[in-house]
């Protein structure tokens, strides 16, 4: 379950109502109250949408990493689950200061969420297993196995599994997307 706890705080920090922040990310009242309460967990859009109406990047939310090292070990790594993307997010980088990010996706085949994101900076991911389809503006692209892509991440965007396997792939990003 996500701690919808931190964005409370966050919030509160930012002396922002359930309304200002509503109106800064474009996610209801209700649907911000109900995360704070713990009563749902977000999608992988609406937290995108939470973190662009709070000025962070996802890592703040999933937690403070006060380790000087930059080293993280495969069972130490950070993760979190989006139940109704069917999507798995695995930290590969360290969640602390830095302009780049590491992340390992798996996707469930079955996505519902399918609303667009867009964020600062540009990301490259790799497709390590399986296959999964990329939504750039209008256009789509389907990635195989072994496949790579690299654009920015100001071009609304999403990722889903179309096939009936799951698909992992590695992504990079800059401007602090998690």
């Amino acid at each position: 379950m996500f701690d919808g706890q931190k964005i409370r705080k966050l919030r509160s920090e930012q002396n922002l109502s359930l309304k200002d922040l509503s109106d800064k990310s474009g996610v209801s009242v209700s649907m911000i109250s109900q995360i704070e309460r713990r009563n749902t967990d977000p999608t992988l859009t609406t937290l995108y949408k939470l973190c662009k109406g709070l000025d962070v990047s996802i890592s703040t939310l999933l937690g403070a990493d006060e380790q000087a090292l930059q080293l993280v070990r495969k069972n130490d790594r950070k993760s979190v689950n989006f139940p109704q993307s069917h999507s798995k997010y695995e930290l590969l980088t360290p969640i602390n200061e830095g302009t780049i990010e590491m992340i390992m996706i798996h996707l469930e085949p079955g996505q519902v969420d399918q609303q667009l994101v867009e964020h600062s900076g540009e990301e490259c991911g790799y497709v390590v297993k399986g296959e999964m389809t990329i939504v750039l503006g209008d256009a789509e692209y389907i990635l195989y196995e072994g496949d790579s892509i690299r654009f920015k991440s100001t071009t609304p965007h999403r990722f889903f599994n179309h096939s009936k396997e799951t698909a992992i792939s590695v992504w990079a990003m800059t401007g602090r997307v998690l």
